[in-house]
């Protein structure tokens, strides 16, 4: 994320910063995401997250409004040469093609995340039309392919472009007298099986587990009642202390109950070499098998597989950093293959 002096109320960055003009714009409507801090590494994005204006859920279209608005005035001070947008929202396209003839006529690159092509997302009129009129439709992985092109997605349009790993820096020094931790982010989305999680860590009382994310969304879910004594939830950490707790993490873990969906959690460990659990999923395997350990959504297994990756962990976390070369090689000819479609 980028220094700024101030932002007003539409969104407009202040930036006091020297930054080359015309590099690709990349609007993304949350607060930070590691997907695109991690391809800014590499690619050098004019990144400009815009965030939801207001908390409670029946603001929520007001907010959209808020944030096209937010969105356009960005896109007229810029005026770039090509917008990377992601979505859902799957009417930001739309967005974005009204704004291009009034900005110079600009390439936009659709970065979707598979709820892109589930409901209610895939339902919002002319997505698939919207679509087709983008330069370029990124899928997250090879298994969201198929979906785009059910979808009704030209299929020379679609490219497969995972999440490459960050790069945190070595990691610091273990303190000798340090208890060793798990470190869990969570969105407490219905794919993430947190009471097998709870479950889990009462079979492993000698480790201590955090949870980051919204407390109050996991309170709301009952998941804070009746704790076990070696269970924290943080809450949204600042970015900083967020990666901090990861690179002092003793096994990273990730948890869904779901197919297609890659985590962006196992490319942070990856990043900060940190010995990694995931759910025993398909596309998890595929894309992490070289490093990590598997469990099933059961607390017997991921019990056992996080005691076990303690006593691997120096081999798990080499496996790791060998596996982060390895991505971030294979990601910047993927990421080649797509900037030269906008040529």
């Amino acid at each position: 994320m980028r220094a700024t002096a101030g932002v007003d109320f539409l969104g407009t960055s202040h930036d006091t910063s020297e930054r080359p003009m015309k590099k690709p714009l990349f609007i993304v409507w949350t607060g930070f995401q590691r997907r695109v801090a991690s391809m800014d590494q590499v690619l050098g994005f004019d990144v400009h997250y815009v965030p939801p204006p207001f908390a409670p859920t029946w603001l929520k279209p007001l907010g959209y409004v808020v944030q096209c608005l937010r969105t356009a005035r960005i896109v007229f001070a810029r005026r770039p040469d090509v917008v990377w947008v992601q979505s859902p929202p799957t009417f930001l396209p739309h967005l974005l093609l009204a704004l291009r003839p009034l900005a110079g006529g600009f390439r936009i690159v659709a970065d979707c995340h598979h709820r892109v092509f589930e409901q209610p997302w895939s339902r919002v009129p002319g997505t698939a039309w919207t679509m087709n009129r983008c330069d370029v439709v990124l899928v997250h992985n090879d298994e969201t392919r198929p979906l785009a092109e059910a979808l009704g997605v030209i299929p020379a349009k679609i490219r497969a472009l995972e999440d490459p790993p960050p790069d945190f820096g070595p990691p610091p020094p273990e303190a000798a007298d340090a208890r060793p931790y798990v470190l869990t982010p969570c969105s407490f989305s219905a794919d993430e099986p947190i009471p097998v999680l709870l479950a889990a860590a009462r079979l492993a009382p000698e480790l201590r587990f955090l949870i980051t994310g919204s407390r109050r969304k996991a309170e709301a879910l009952g998941f804070t009642r009746d704790l076990p004594a070696n269970v924290e939830f943080t809450d949204y950490l600042p970015l900083a202390e967020f990666e901090r707790l990861l690179l002092d993490a003793s096994v990273v873990l990730g948890l869904t109950n779901a197919e297609g969906i890659q985590l962006s959690v196992a490319n942070e460990a990856l990043g900060a070499h940190r010995a990694l659990v995931l759910s025993d999923t398909r596309i998890l395997r595929t894309m992490f098998g070289a490093a990590a350990l598997f469990a099933r959504n059961t607390p017997e297994d991921l019990s056992a597989s996080l005691r076990e990756a303690v006593g691997r962990r120096a081999e798990l976390e080499a496996r790791s950093a060998a596996l982060k070369v390895r991505r971030q090689t294979d990601w910047r000819v993927a990421a080649a293959a797509v900037t030269a479609m906008l040529d």
